[in-house]
């Protein structure tokens, strides 16, 4: 693995490959903290001598390439929707000299810890549900490949229906919440409630008796963490978006995700 700091030398060659043609790194140095993936910034000189930064995370093993994979696929998508509060993905792989060793780049924002302007911040996720209202690849639920939340991996795979998606969906949770805790009694009981009477209650009305929902793109992992503002313009920066095509007012799936701003 790389070092947390270093040049062009400490960079696998794949890693470099994928920066635009002619250009130099200048410096690599640590950015951010996760308890997941290594992090690090790559700070370049672009081939007309202007400079610019990208952002590389990276992880070990096959779950550390589908979460790069799948980082990269549902960025790309929402950036499609958010071009100005989603950094650009550029590239995701395999290093060269460690082939269980996967990363993901995109451009660097510079952004500061604070929360973003909530006015600002609930506009771009509304827009973002709005402009995607219906453009579904093939008008279902879920997403092309996995996506993970930190380090457990959502089950995407495509349904008609949103009350079938979520319920999947939420087992798939559930079931991890039990294989790293141990069965509970109480929880279970809350689970058994929760898709025998919860999900059919409120999400059934919306497919059934004559109305009709669409999909739209949704970011899994809406929490303070994952919105922050642009440290120049103050602009909100959508990070880890762990997307889906989903319902914009649905259920958490997450204890952290935010569905506020529709």
């Amino acid at each position: 693995m790389e070092p947390a700091t270093g040049s062009a030398m400490d960079i696998d060659e794949h890693v470099r490959s994928k920066l635009p043609e002619g250009s130099k790194i200048l410096t690599v140095s640590p950015s951010g903290k996760s308890e997941w993936v290594q992090t690090l910034r790559l700070h370049v000189q672009l081939i007309d001598g202007s400079t610019k930064s990208y952002f590389k995370k990276g992880a070990l093993g096959d779950r550390g390439r589908e979460m790069m994979r799948g980082t990269f696929e549902s960025e790309q998508t929402l950036y499609s929707f958010a071009p100005n509060n989603v950094p650009k993905p550029l590239a995701w792989g395999t290093y060269k000299n460690e082939p269980d060793n996967h990363f993901y780049m995109c451009d660097f924002y510079d952004i500061t810890d604070d929360l973003p302007e909530v006015g600002k911040f609930c506009a771009t996720v509304a827009k973002i549900h709005k402009d995607s209202m219906g453009k579904s690849p093939n008008n279902q639920y879920g997403f092309q490949v996995s996506t993970h939340l930190a380090y457990v991996a959502n089950d995407n795979s495509w349904s008609d229906s949103w009350e079938a998606w979520y319920a999947k969906a939420l087992e798939r949770m559930l079931d991890e919440e039990v294989k790293s805790h141990g069965p509970d009694e109480e929880l279970s009981l809350l689970t058994t409630a929760m898709f025998e009477k919860v999900i059919p209650r409120l999400l059934r009305p919306l497919e059934t008796g004559g109305h009709q929902i669409q999909p739209c793109l949704i970011h899994s992992d809406l929490w303070p963490g994952n919105v922050k503002p642009d440290a120049v313009t103050h602009e909100p920066i959508i990070l880890d978006s762990c997307a889906f095509w989903g319902h914009n007012e649905g259920l958490p799936l997450h204890s952290s995700q935010l569905i506020l701003c529709d």
